[in-house]
């Protein structure tokens, strides 16, 4: 009542204080206590409704006297990471003066212990996507706001200013757990922004500073000040000392290395606008990265090894779409390369480990080179990346081959490369210049110039002291062949222009001591190779070589116990090492358009070719030394002509020249071969299987007209062999069977020298056809033929008279004038063939009977007056003997012989009994004929001949031999043989 009447009598100004005294204790009460729960549960609420997660708030502290509030343990739950996004306290400040200046302005902003987690799933999904999705449906089920109308202006930020803007103790988590074993990367996280506001215009508004401390160290410095009407940002950035290795351990299952080592700096001015249209510039910028190490597991070294790259200057601008990078540096980079089963391992390492996966990146990254290529040759990239100088300094790389076994590696150092003006995006000329060492001792050089649009390249290179036997075991796997010795040097200029890339190159090399081994044994030599004025032109696919020049080349072929030479021996190699007999087919048909190629001169200059045959016993060894001369011409397009002089010595002393034309395509040759004074001795692994003996002596000389036309082989050739003879026989189951030493002597005159013309002829596309073949062929078939039938070779010799039986006048030993002509013939044989000697045989025959007897019953008629049978028949008395003759020795009528009837004329039945009385005496005394009359006769014919030829002829006594004679035989006066 009190209280009632003390309202009532108070004054209106102390009621009035009274009210709002009243009023701020309630507004006090209902700061502190009523609102900090209300807060809570429905922020709580509405956060859960819109994340669709937990939402978590431990505490809501508001200060109505001061204007703060303070929210404490706020947290939005996930079942992966516990927590999706949380802090641990949260204190805003609020200035009441806001109230009268129309801005709202705190005093301080500060975030404690702010927490953002996340994680990467298989599939690609993350933790937080269903937050997401769920905020994605509250938004489209929240009712339309009413579009504005066209004329009103869109209202611009609200005044907003904040003194003090904090972040303390942060971090960010994120958690890798796509693969096998789950990665978790932590970065600290904490920044500060001084006198903050949305319409703040002052050169100290806006100030923020941000800064992330990495695990170990590494940390994130971002200063600047940036302004909302319109937005503006300018500042600096600066990452130092960031570690590489855990960021590295999150890529694990899209990369296959991974990173031992590795240190980034980076640092940038930048500004940012965004009107009138959105634009970034970086300035001074600076990138320095340390100690980069990219390790294949399993590897005991790293694939690649970034001691420092440091890159200088980088400015950006998104509008203009530039970068300019003054200078990049890059210290003693080391790249090791290795080739297994499945290729370049360096190829492979920044590709998923997943099959199908890797090769959809394969084929994505394909078609984005593809088309940032193409851009770049029309001159419509998107950008221009301008790079002023790249420095590489002391660079290696080792490349390591484990298709071999063992594994052969090959090594660059010490390489140097400065790369200047290459831009991207714009026509401009770079230029290039570096050089390098391979093995440790070949030297590389090299430098240039091109344009990236349109594409061009100029280069240069040279290549000094290239040791060629590191490269030996690549050669062993491919072929049966070793690279013993060799050092290569090549300079070279190559250019390549246009969109189809035209390669233009020109070159001279030279290569030095050179040795190739084929099973242990040398296989070529080269003192000095070299190849001056190379041209290659791939637009019109054509090689021209000026000269290749071979001093002092050493080749050889051998030819194995089992027949097989160098070829047979090498393709046979290569298939065994070809196992799933794939092979290449580089045909014409499948390769387009054939490469000319053109070599102006072949010179030779002291070099040797030597050949071995292990086939034959004893082994066969020839050789072409101090080989000189020069092919010219040599060219691939038809009907094109090469010249061939040659000249050498066939085992060092006998002279050799080949000379002449030649054509590739179609084959075409016309050759002149001449051999002199070749030792024959070195033939006798080829007398002794073909022949049956050893060559004792002799000197060979050719000469052979060779021509190939229409693939067709026809030679003339001359063979002159001087003092051949044949020594000790040679057991060979392949020998002719024939007198071959015999043989020798028939074509053999009387200087000693056998002089044979050989013509071959074949077809080179019947697989039978063989050159040596034929030769061999064509020469023992004249061998055999002199040793079986010499006369008929020596026929020419006695003016064509066949000797091998010289006739007589059948009954008589006395040498008439066909005899004795046949005898002169073969004086001048024995003349013209001093190693001969002849055996006569003397002969006789039928006719020698029939004359025997004839003579014997002759003499027994008419004695010595007797002339024979036909003049006997002319005269009576003769007649009358002959018949009386035979009716007294047979005691027969003689007219028994005649059956018809007799001429009536007076003397012709005498003549007719006459001539049937001699036919039946001559037919029955030839039958009864002594034989040593005929032995006898044979034997006078034998020795009136030798007579003849010794006494006569002039024939050496010891050079004619009587042999045993020949009754009843074919010839009736000698027949021949020769011996030697």
């Amino acid at each position: 009542m009190k209280v009632l009447q003390a309202w009532k009598s108070s004054s209106w100004k102390v009621k009035t204080l009274i009210i709002l005294a009243s009023l701020y204790l309630l507004y006090a009460l209902f700061g502190f206590f009523l609102a900090p729960g209300l807060v809570r549960d429905n922020a709580s609420k509405a956060l859960a409704d819109l994340t669709g997660r937990q939402v978590t708030i431990d505490e809501v502290k508001i200060n109505p006297l001061v204007l703060s509030a303070t929210v404490n343990g706020f947290s939005i739950q996930d079942d992966q990471t516990e927590v999706l996004l949380g802090f641990n306290q949260l204190y805003v400040n609020f200035q009441l003066s806001s109230l009268f200046r129309w801005s709202w302005h705190f005093d301080e902003v500060m975030l404690d212990a702010l927490t953002v987690r996340a994680q990467r799933n298989p599939g690609n999904t993350f933790s937080f996507d269903d937050v997401l999705t769920h905020i994605q449906e509250q938004l489209a089920q929240a009712p339309e706001e009413e579009a504005p109308e066209p004329e009103q202006e869109e209202p611009g930020l609200p005044a907003i200013s904040i003194a003090s803007l904090s972040l303390a103790a942060g971090d960010l988590r994120f958690t890798e757990a796509s693969g096998d074993e789950p990665e978790k990367l932590v970065l600290p996280l904490a920044f500060t922004v001084s006198n903050f506001s949305t319409k703040g215009k002052g050169e100290n508004s806006n100030d923020y500073a941000i800064r992330l401390e990495g695990p170990d160290g590494g940390a994130l410095d971002w200063q600047g000040r940036f302004e909302f009407t319109p937005f503006i940002a300018r500042g600096h950035l600066s990452v130092e000392k960031v570690d590489l290795v855990p960021l590295a351990r999150l890529l694990k299952n899209e990369v296959r290395f991974t990173v031992p080592s590795g240190e980034l700096d980076v640092e940038t001015a930048y500004h940012f606008a965004a009107e009138p249209q959105p634009k970034v510039v970086l300035s001074d910028g600076q990138m320095v990265l340390r100690q980069l190490q990219l390790l294949k597991p399993g590897e005991d070294s790293p694939s690649v090894s970034l001691p420092q790259v440091s890159v200088e200057g980088v400015e950006l601008d998104s509008l203009a779409q530039k970068v300019n990078v003054p200078k990049v540096t890059v210290t003693n980079p080391e790249l090791g390369v290795v080739l297994n089963e499945q290729g370049i391992d360096l190829a492979t390492l920044f590709l998923p480990s997943d099959r199908e996966a890797a090769e959809e990146r394969v084929e994505e990254v394909k078609e984005k080179a593809e088309q940032a290529a193409q851009k770049v040759q029309e001159g419509k990239a998107d950008w221009i990346v301008r790079l002023d100088t790249l420095q590489v300094d002391g660079s290696g790389l080792r490349f390591t081959d484990r298709t071999l076994q063992p594994a052969q590696a090959l090594t660059l150092s010490d390489g140097q490369l400065t790369l200047k003006n290459l831009i991207i995006g714009e026509p401009a000329t770079f230029t290039w210049e570096g050089s390098s060492k391979i093995q440790q001792s070949g030297t590389l050089k090299h430098s240039g110039e091109g344009n990236l649009t349109p594409f061009s390249v100029d280069a240069q290179a040279a290549l000094q002291g290239l040791p060629l036997v590191p490269f030996s075991p690549w050669l062993e796997r491919e072929a049966p062949l070793v690279l013993a010795d060799g050092v290569l040097s090549v300079d070279t200029r190559a250019s390549v222009k246009g969109e189809n890339t035209a390669v233009t190159v020109s070159a001279n090399a030279s290569l030095e001591n050179f040795s190739l081994l084929e099973n242990g044994e040398s296989l070529l030599k080269i003192n000095q190779g070299s190849v001056t004025d190379l041209s290659l032109a791939s637009a019109g696919q054509t090689v021209r070589i000026g000269e290749i020049g071979l001093t002092g080349m050493d080749m050889a072929n051998r030819v194995d116990a089992q027949g097989r030479d160098v070829a047979t021996r090498i393709q046979a190699g290569m298939a065994s090492g070809d196992a799933s007999g794939s092979g290449s087919d580089t045909s014409q048909g499948e390769q387009g358009k054939s490469w000319q190629v053109t070599v102006d001169r072949v010179r030779l200059v002291g070099s040797q070719i030597r050949h071995e045959d292990l086939s034959l016993s004893p082994d066969f060894r020839i050789g072409l030394y101090e080989l000189s001369g020069n092919l010219r011409n040599l060219d691939t397009r038809p009907g094109r002509k090469a010249t061939m002089d040659l000249n050498a010595q066939v085992d060092r002393y006998a002279p050799f020249s080949i000379k002449g034309a030649l054509t590739a395509e179609p084959l075409f040759t016309d050759l002149n071969i001449s051999l002199k004074n070749y030792e024959m001795t070195g033939l006798t692994p080829y007398t002794g299987q073909y022949l049956g003996y050893k060559v004792e002596k002799g000197q060979l000389g050719v000469n052979s007209g060779v021509s190939i036309d229409n693939n067709r082989l026809s030679s003339n050739t001359n063979i002159l062999a001087d003092e051949f003879y044949l020594g000790e026989k040679v057991s060979s189951d392949t020998a002719v069977n024939a007198p071959v030493k015999l043989g020798l002597s028939v074509l053999r005159n009387r200087s000693g020298k056998i002089t044979l013309p050989v013509a071959m002829d074949g077809d080179l596309n019947d697989p039978s056809f063989s050159v040596g073949g034929m030769v061999l062929k064509v020469l023992s078939n004249v061998v055999v033929k002199a040793a079986t039938a010499p006369f008929s070779v020596l026929s020419a010799l006695a003016g064509g008279k066949n000797l091998e039986s010289i006739a007589f006048e059948p009954g008589l030993a006395a040498t008439g004038q066909d005899t004795a002509s046949s005898l002169e013939a073969l004086a001048k044989v024995l003349n013209e063939r001093p190693e001969l000697r002849v055996g006569l045989i003397g002969t006789t025959n039928a006719e020698d009977r029939t004359a025997l007897a004839a003579q014997a019953i002759g003499r027994e008629v008419a004695d010595e007056d007797w002339q024979g049978i036909d003049d006997a028949l002319q005269e009576k008395k003769w007649r009358r003997k002959l018949i009386r003759r035979y009716e007294s020795s047979t005691d027969r009528d003689v007219e028994s012989l005649v059956g018809n009837a007799l001429p009536e004329d007076e003397e012709q039945p005498e003549t007719v009994l006459a001539k049937a009385a001699w036919e039946t005496m001559l037919a029955t005394d030839t039958k009864a004929l002594d034989r040593a009359q005929l032995t006898e006769l044979a034997r006078l014919r034998g020795e009136n001949a030798k007579a003849m030829l010794v006494q006569t002829l002039g024939i050496e006594q010891s050079r004619i031999f009587l042999n045993e004679t020949n009754v009843d035989g074919k010839v009736a006066g000698l027949t021949l043989t020769l011996e030697k």
